[in-house]
């Protein structure tokens, strides 16, 4: 999986909740896991204000979170078109998406109509299931707006790197056109020169 980052002013157009999912699904990179331990999964999410400070994350807490990104990761490839022909292998869990479905069933979300406007919001009881669950509401918040079908995850099966789409036509399939877009080009022309 390559890592892609966003221009700063690409990142300053995405919606705070959208930023927050794309950043959690893009904890897995290819140099590593920011997630990989519970001290640094508490610490990802109190730098995304998910986890009150001092509050400890036990190993059950961190594989839970990491089932949960790798569904969102699987959730948000449902919104690009499918991926393309590759030698490498797939980054997505075949069984991420139904694995997030039976987790959903314990992070569950309540409409809290105290607020303005009425929100869903987290109804667990831990710390780690509320960040969680908050991250599910986002998803809901991005349904509502109608920007869900903007998150995606890169079209190259070895990167499956998550990213906002802001063109217009909601169009982009490759978290990077010059890295991974490039690479399906070459493969491709490769394929043609190959069968001559």
């Amino acid at each position: 999986m390559s890592v892609r980052v966003e221009t700063a002013a690409a990142e300053d157009r995405t919606p705070a909740p959208m930023r927050r999912l794309v950043e959690f699904v893009n904890t897995r990179r290819a140099d590593g896991d920011v997630i990989e331990t519970p001290d640094q999964l508490a610490t990802w999410l109190r730098e995304h204000a998910l986890l009150p400070p001092e509050t400890a994350v036990t190993t059950p807490e961190r594989d839970r979170a990491a089932r949960a990104r790798e569904g969102l990761r699987a959730l948000l490839a449902q919104n690009n078109a499918e991926p393309v022909t590759s030698p490498r292998p797939d980054g997505l869990d075949p069984a991420a998406h139904s694995d997030l479905a039976a987790l959903t069933v314990d992070l569950p979300l309540t409409l809290d109509v105290t607020r303005t406007p009425p929100a869903l919001v987290p109804a667990t009881r831990g710390p780690v299931d509320t960040a969680l669950a908050t991250l599910l509401a986002d998803i809901a918040t991005a349904v509502a707006a109608g920007t869900w079908s903007r998150l995606k995850t890169c079209r190259e099966p070895s990167c499956r790197w998550a990213f906002y789409d802001h063109s217009r036509n909601r169009g982009r399939t490759w978290c990077s056109m010059n890295v991974c877009g490039n690479r399906v080009k070459v493969r491709a022309s490769h394929q043609r020169n190959s069968t001559r």
